[in-house]
């Protein structure tokens, strides 16, 4: 069964040790709809991020082509409301918006890579970053949750500040069936802060 993974926002496919396709994030039915279509059937998906934002689109529009679905880090919604309180606020975004007109696309690095990892950091220009992120805060993916029936598996840090572990588990309570790891102090990039115990998780793929 063949395996595709998907980077999150101002990284590379090669953020992922099997890399993947490359995606933007300014329009995400689009990437799904790209992601989608060049699947085989009952492929195994594995999103990080914003990544696992169109991961849970394509499962949702593509059923068939979907074997089993694991999101890392991801989240419905990633702005808060009134019904939604597992998101940010709004100002955070801005503020984010803020540091990448004055620093550039380090300013996010430095949120999620405190330790300098660079392997698989993404180049955006500040135009392309800052079109991303109102692509984010706009996306709501909330409704389509009870459709993705692959089986998944959500895999969150405790620790994480940028999809906060609640939105884990609104989605594990929306995704019928769906299992959820929460891993101790992790944050938002288990994959790069603590990969042995990320990639023991990995391993439900093959049960």
């Amino acid at each position: 069964m063949d395996l595709v993974f998907l980077h999150g926002f101002a990284t590379t496919p090669e953020i992922w040790p099997g890399g993947g396709p490359h995606l933007h994030f300014d329009d995400f039915e689009r990437e799904a709809e790209r992601v989608g279509k060049g699947l085989g059937k009952k492929t195994n998906l594995v999103g990080w991020s914003m990544g696992g934002m169109v991961a849970l689109l394509v499962a949702a529009r593509y059923p068939e082509k979907v074997g089993k679905l694991v999101l890392v880090s991801t989240t419905p919604k990633f702005i808060a409301d009134g019904d939604f309180p597992a998101g940010l606020p709004l100002a955070l975004l801005r503020r984010l918006e803020k540091r990448i007109k004055a620093e550039g696309i380090g300013a996010f690095h430095s949120l999620v890579f405190p330790d300098g990892h660079s392997t698989g950091l993404a180049d955006l220009t500040v135009e392309q970053a800052l079109k991303e992120l109102a692509s984010l805060e706009k996306v709501d993916l909330r409704a389509l949750l009870p459709s993705v029936k692959a089986p998944t598996l959500i895999i969150h840090g405790d620790k994480d500040e940028i999809c906060l572990p609640g939105a884990a588990r609104y989605m594990n309570e929306a995704i019928a069936g769906s299992e959820l790891v929460l891993m101790a102090e992790v944050g938002h990039a288990p994959l790069i802060e603590t990969p042995e115990r990320f990639n023991e998780l990995l391993c439900w793929l093959n049960d």
